[in-house]
């Protein structure tokens, strides 16, 4: 798909709001209240705040708290000095729509309620009910006010109505704005067809999940982002924000695949005591033996794009597949070294270019594992518990196969959101230097894993399965298996549970990390049954809690030891995760900051009854009665292990001293 062209237009409604779409590279915003009605004009302080804040284009709703698009005198009146107000305020644009009586754009009004201001004008989707389009257009065309036309192309949702679009296009001067019914599983096919036009795109509820109550989840316009080919690499994001942008992911999906998933852990009848994708050196397999395989790799099944479509559905926002493991295969086109799928196996294929496009096409941040130490089919590289090769041997391997192979993945396969390094072991801080030099020239915006050794990475890499006790000063991942292998290993049934997992990955999150969770398809390319029923369980949760996972999420730490609930905090909300059902049904709170303005249930959107109030040693104590919905809260505990309740607060979430 090319890239899209245009800006991405998001609606938001806070100043909360406005921050996220700025750091997650809109193109411009669409502020308003009220969205669940469609959109009212906001308050004045709002308006200031954000004209204050942020550097990217805004544009401010004017319209009263009304259905329908035909105003009254005194309704006109109240838009007139709304008007007058963000003149005065500095907002360059609003966006409006005013139709007559017999339900035509009525400009002649229009004109009339901005006179004395200098406001450029979004008309919008009253246009979608006109009642003649042809006039309303002639209308709309002749007001020079009017810069930018937004419309479902119709009545109903764009999706419906995109065969209009050509008409649309040649009958309107002002640039078409489109929305309506926009998300992130149409997007890609909404831009595919639009791209030959010069349009701009419109998103509010689809950036929130479906529910126009809930906070704009900054992951979600970052995904969209890359679907219109929009990656962050072309923002320019500050290192800080790198690592913001990429803690904001959240959880991701790590593929171990290459000619060990042929074996599946065994060799000769006996099955391998340790990691399957090893096999090659703690089985000793004969050089030519092993290199044998490569002839007999011909996955079939391995369909990229129904791997990266479920990672997005398992609630997963980036993706990290084995370009080179320590067998030193590669599964990419490498001139450097002819090990390669391309060059060796059936069918030639190339999977890593055909991740990523797949992982383009369906928003998912794109990263690349590479062994840059650990070869054992070059006579340079190293073996984990052997004696190292001589230095000229490794050497040669630095040079020829270890910095070229890099490169030719930084340069050949578009942006590369991170590149996975493992195991330097003796591989010096020169070297590692190096590496990262070339990652860094070839892709500024490339994060390097914190396994490059010498703590040259971006981050801390956690050791495998290995989930740090407490939060850590620099941001961290942690790569994890849902069995006891990251490769496929037939042998190996100690699958996690569904619920499991998800604790994983609430523990993981709420310490500040990331979580990578691995699958290792067999040598025909198939995803093991239980890996997708485990991962299938995990991402019907994530599709109903998702926005307590992902984004900018604070550390918090609660000051008291309990097993009921963990905590995680994002922007000016509080997420609990409940755990177990409290004692009499009521979770109490205490040394909690931030005034709640309500407590829900993320799934019912229902409030919960809430008692805010104070100790008697003057701490903050709320108290959250959950027996009203003790039914649906012990059915999500029994299928999950967990439920989440949400509390908008009136500041950014924190934690009372002693």
């Amino acid at each position: 798909m090319e890239t899209f062209r245009g800006k991405l237009e998001c609606i938001a409604t806070s100043l909360a709001d406005a921050r996220a779409i700025e750091a997650a590279g809109g193109g411009r915003i669409e502020l308003v209240s009220a969205l669940r009605e469609g959109g009212f004009t906001p308050s004045d302080g709002l308006v200031r705040s954000v004209l204050e804040e942020i550097r990217i284009p805004v544009s401010v709703m004017l319209r009263p708290n009304k259905a329908g698009f035909c105003y009254s005198e005194a309704e006109l009146e109240e838009m007139r000095k709304d008007a007058q107000r963000f003149h005065e305020l500095g907002v360059q644009r609003v966006v409006t729509g005013i139709l007559d009586p017999e339900g035509l754009a009525d400009i002649e009004t229009l004109e009339a309620l901005l006179e004395g201001t200098d406001l450029q004008v979004t008309f919008h989707r009253a246009i979608d009910e006109t009642s003649d389009i042809e006039e309303s257009l002639r209308r709309i065309n002749a007001c020079p006010r009017i810069t930018h036309l937004l419309t479902s192309l119709g009545p109903g949702k764009l999706p419906d109505n995109l065969f209009r679009l050509a008409w649309y296009a040649e009958h309107t001067r002002p640039r078409l704005i489109l929305g309506s019914g926009l998300d992130l599983d149409n997007l890609g096919n909404i831009a595919e067809k639009t791209h030959s036009f010069d349009i701009d795109l419109h998103m509010g509820t689809g950036l929130r999940h479906g529910r126009a109550l809930r906070p704009l989840d900054p992951a979600v316009l970052e995904r969209a982002n890359r679907i219109l080919g929009k990656a962050q690499e072309e923002i320019h994001p500050s290192p800080a924000s790198l690592i913001r942008n990429f803690r904001s992911l959240g959880y991701g999906l790590f593929i171990h695949f290459g000619l060990y998933s042929l074996l599946g852990g065994r060799y000769k009848g006996e099955t391998t005591p340790f990691l399957a994708e090893w096999i090659r050196l703690t089985m000793d397999i004969p050089h030519e033996e092993y290199r044998s395989l490569a002839a007999l790799f011909h996955p079939t099944a391995f369909d990229a794009d129904r791997i990266c479509r479920q990672a997005a559905a398992w609630g997963m926002h980036y993706l990290c597949f084995t370009a080179k493991h320590h067998d030193g295969f590669a599964l990419f086109d490498s001139k450097a070294d002819p090990f390669n799928s391309v060059r060796q196996s059936p069918g030639g294929r190339d999977y890593v270019r055909e991740l990523s496009e797949a992982c383009k096409k369906y928003g998912l941040a794109f990263c690349l594992y590479y062994s840059q130490a650990q070869d054992w089919d070059h006579p340079g590289g190293l073996r984990a518990y052997r004696e190292a090769p001589p230095k000229e041997d490794f050497k040669d391997y630095f040079e020829n196969k270890c910095l070229p192979q890099i490169e030719e993945l930084l340069t050949s396969y578009g942006p590369v959101t991170m590149l996975w390094l493992d195991t330097p072991m003796s591989m010096g801080k020169e070297e590692s230097r190096r590496i990262r030099g070339k990652i860094k020239s070839l892709q500024p915006g490339c994060l390097v894993s914190g396994r490059i050794g010498h703590g040259l990475g971006d981050y801390i890499t956690a050791g495998d399965n290995r989930l740090p006790c407490l939060a850590q000063r620099r941001f961290w991942e942690v790569p994890a298996s849902l069995n006891g292998s990251f490769g496929y290993k037939e042998d190996d049934r100690d699958w996690k549970s569904p619920k499991e997992l998800i604790h994983l990955l609430t523990k993981t999150r709420s310490r500040g990390g990331n979580l990578l969770i691995n699958i290792g398809p067999d040598g025909q390319g198939r995803i093991p049954y239980p890996s997708e029923n485990i991962l299938d369980e995990a991402g019907e949760f994530l599709r109903i809690y998702g926005p307590a996972f992902h984004g900018d999420l604070k550390y918090l730490e609660y000051p008291y030891e309990q097993d009921l609930f963990i905590l995680t905090a994002k922007d000016c909300d509080l997420f609990i995760h409940l755990l177990d059902w409290p004692p009499r049904g009521r979770l109490e709170l205490y040394q909690l900051e931030g005034r709640p303005q309500e407590a829900r249930l993320m799934k019912e959107e229902r409030p919960l009854d809430l008692l805010v109030s104070r100790d008697l040693e003057g701490y903050s104590y709320w108290r959250i009665n959950l027996t009203e919905f003790e039914k649906e809260i012990k059915a999500e505990l029994e299928r999950f292990g967990e439920t989440v309740i949400q509390l908008p607060l009136s500041q950014r979430p924190g934690v009372q001293s002693f």
